[in-house]
């Protein structure tokens, strides 16, 4: 017998969250489920995702009583529904970037820092929800509670705050795990140390991009126009899988690269000094996507659609954390 947790469609369906079900393997576990709630959840059943203690599953892996399979079906509903949750997959990180651009835009440092710090939240939420769909706890407040700290104390205390931002977001998610026993496990853990660690320092480091302490007063600017051109063109490409000797990744690092160049050009910066700022953002937004998928689904699935609707910021968290002390040392 193994526990079974159910998500969306097949939740409602089964009308439970968890259930204890006998089987022998995963194969033999969903079709007890299937048997036991009927047509419509075994339709659903069709279309779903299988997680065995958190990691992707096959029908003929073994489960014991220590088990967990997880189901979770892509979206609820039909085509239609279908359809509208991938155009938000687009739509909700282009709307996040623009309302960062019109707050860096219109706001002082205080909105800017509050600004960050609730984008990062929205992207801690939605990698949660991804690593929960796979039958794996996160401790969710303990990563947000970092995010506050990459705003805060990099402000405080400069260069040297941001270090100290970093080291805080780990002490939060650990000391959640030493008082809540369901976090405590290194399967929680690590990977909720790596997600407080990214948002800590590109939170922190935005802020200090944008503060008195930049090489450059517009290298914010530009960061903001690179990733958010790099990031567009990459989904532009990702959404139009038939285009010849085009992929994804090399479009996003073309990006990059190119916009750096030329906003430099444009503008009249250092283009040799955004030059490289362009490859080195290339080679995090390429990154960050390969982490984001590993956060998601367990696997460095950089040919496969990874689940999330903020899934398009993954390699933005990556790019922002080492933009900063990019920029200290090449400009």
């Amino acid at each position: 017998m193994a526990t079974v947790r159910l998500f969306a469609r097949l939740r409602e369906l089964a009308g439970s969250t968890r259930l204890e079900i006998e089987g022998a393997t995963v194969g033999e576990v969903i079709a007890a489920a299937g048997d036991r709630f009927g047509a419509d959840f075994e339709a659903a059943l069709e279309t779903a995702r299988v997680w065995r203690n958190g990691e992707e599953a096959e029908m003929d892996d073994p489960v014991t009583a220590q088990d967990e399979v997880a189901l979770l079906p892509p979206v609820s509903g039909g085509t239609t529904t279908t359809v509208s949750a991938r155009e938000l997959v687009g739509v909700v990180p282009a709307s996040v970037a623009l309302v960062l651009v019109v707050i860096h835009l219109q706001a002082d440092a205080a909105w800017w820092a509050a600004a960050l710090v609730g984008v990062a939240g929205l992207w801690v939420i939605d990698v949660a929800t991804m690593m929960e769909s796979r039958g794996r706890s996160f401790p969710t407040v303990g990563v947000l509670v970092g995010a506050v700290a990459g705003a805060v104390i990099p402000e405080a205390m400069g260069i040297v705050g941001l270090a100290v931002a970093v080291a805080a977001s780990v002490v939060f998610v650990l000391g959640w795990g030493v008082g809540i026993t369901g976090y405590r496990s290194v399967n929680t853990v690590a990977p909720a140390v790596m997600v407080a660690m990214l948002t800590a320092a590109a939170v922190g480091s935005l802020v200090l991009t944008r503060g008195s302490l930049a090489p450059d007063p517009e290298a914010i600017d530009l960061f903001l126009a690179v990733v958010i051109l790099a990031t567009v063109l990459g989904a532009a490409v990702d959404r139009m899988a038939d285009l010849p000797y085009l992929d994804p990744y090399t479009v996003t690092a073309l990006g990059a690269i190119l916009g750096a160049v030329g906003v430099a050009f444009f503008r009249d910066l250092d283009v040799a000094g955004y030059l490289l700022v362009g490859l080195g953002l290339a080679v995090t937004l390429v990154a960050g996507r390969g982490l984001g998928a590993l956060l998601r689904t367990g696997t460095v699935a950089l040919a496969d659609p990874v689940p999330g609707i903020l899934r398009g910021l993954d390699g933005a968290v990556l790019a922002a954390t080492l933009y900063f002390p990019l920029i200290r040392l090449v400009l």
